[in-house]
């Protein structure tokens, strides 16, 4: 129905459309690989979600932790760190109208989290209704970026449906983890200070840029989202302005994921003519459809949502003992280090003090290793972890492959 065969790589893995709504035509894309060392019933399924909003999910997959990549001549390489060597990876092109999702109605695209929730989750109760033989293993909700919004919302929401004891599918919902995750816009975006410590810029741009920051501030205390994202969107984020940003005009850097390069990696686009031949399009039960066409107004249509705070449902879910991790590249500028310890540290929940007084732990991946990976501190019985990776950007996984899999695989040892 569904099998995809991509040669020279040999592992089966599935994909299609799961339909969310009717009336609008919504359809969200899927891409599942089972782990490579088969279905045991204790192995995760990771349901990968992409940031942007508007950035498809298949961008992790063939860069950052699917058992594949694409070559600068578009053939397939096995990668040497991935996380389906022991998980089972789902990677959902979310929400409605990014990379290959689509919908046929403007209603049918999310304008707030609990509509990327809604859909998110009549996806997956689908997903696990096609494919039983994972219906009952470990879940685990996995993100970065502007997945720190969709990865607590779509959780909290397979939380809230698990309480009703009639519910059609029961996900056997374990825990999240977010990595360089935009969630507490209020608490996080406070870049004055930290690009003038690291020397990106001077005691008069910092001036400026607290100033913008401080009118951002105020606009999200006052309810005036949009106003909020228009001061972000000039200052740093640069996607709907019609001009380059401040950041960009001061520092002459357009990479804001990783502070030690001028631009993004060539090779971290590699993927997109490989995904968008027609054969390919083919093999993957897309069709004809095009990749990505309606990824600008996923952002439009949620841009009232973007500097509201989803903090309250990470405190949520810790504090119903799911397991979490929050972890961060060292060399990030949009989601840098100290602002997200920032809103870590104002996150109100049963292990606040215990978090704030935990020794945090130098980690290497081996003993033997020369390079230190990062820091992690710990609460709640090993259930929180907050992990700096050292030597990476924004997307941790792409930059540390290794220590990324690793702190992963640490995190899961410690909840069993």
């Amino acid at each position: 129905l569904s099998s995809v065969e991509l040669p020279p790589y040999k592992q089966q893995s599935f994909s299609g459309y799961l339909t969310v709504n009717k009336q609008y035509n919504s359809n969200m894309f899927f891409w599942f690989f089972p782990a490579q060392n088969g279905n045991k019933p204790n192995t995760p399924v990771m349901l990968w979600l992409q940031g942007g909003p508007g950035a498809s999910s298949l961008f992790a997959l063939f860069t950052e932790i699917g058992p594949i990549y694409i070559d600068a001549n578009e053939n397939i390489q096995l990668r040497p760190y991935t996380w389906n060597a022991n998980y089972h990876l789902l990677f959902i092109d979310n929400p409605v109208g990014t990379g290959y999702s689509f919908t046929s109605n403007d209603q049918g695209y999310a304008r707030t989290q609990d509509d990327v929730a809604r859909d998110l989750y009549s996806a997956l109760t689908q997903f696990f209704q096609i494919y039983t033989d994972y219906a009952s293993n470990p879940f685990y909700v996995t993100g970065e970026s502007y997945g720190g919004k969709y990865v607590p919302s779509i959780t909290y929401k397979i939380h809230v449906e698990n309480q009703d004891p009639k519910v059609k599918v029961r996900i056997n919902l374990k825990g999240m983890t977010i990595g360089d995750g935009l969630t507490d816009p209020l608490n996080q975006y406070m870049y004055g200070d930290f690009l003038y410590q690291i020397g990106l810029i001077d005691l008069n741009q910092k001036a400026y840029v607290d100033l913008q920051t401080a009118l951002m501030r105020y606009a999200i205390e006052q309810e005036r989202y949009i106003d909020a994202f228009h001061y972000f969107d000039a200052l740093l984020n640069g996607d709907l302005i019609n001009t380059t940003s401040y950041f960009y005009n001061v520092t002459g850097i357009k990479n804001y994921f990783n502070y030690l390069l001028t631009d993004e990696p060539e090779d971290e686009g590699f993927f997109v003519p490989f995904v968008t031949r027609a054969d390919r399009r083919k093999q993957i039960h897309v069709g004809n459809l095009s990749y990505g066409s309606q990824s600008d107004t996923v952002e439009k249509m949620l841009l009232n949502d973007v500097m509201q705070s989803m903090a309250w449902k990470v405190a949520a879910i810790a504090n119903a003992n799911y397991s979490v991790m929050i972890y961060n590249g060292q060399l990030d500028v949009i989601i840098a280090v100290p602002l997200t310890m920032e809103w870590i540290s104002q996150l109100s929940w049963i292990g606040t003090d215990e978090l704030r007084q935990a020794p945090r732990t130098v980690w290497k991946v081996a003993d033997s290793d020369p390079e230190i990976a990062g820091y992690v501190k710990t609460a709640n019985n090993n259930r929180f972890f907050l992990a700096t990776v050292r030597n990476a950007g924004h997307m941790v996984p792409y930059d540390q492959p290794r220590a990324m899999l690793d702190l992963l695989q640490r995190f899961l040892a410690a909840q069993s």
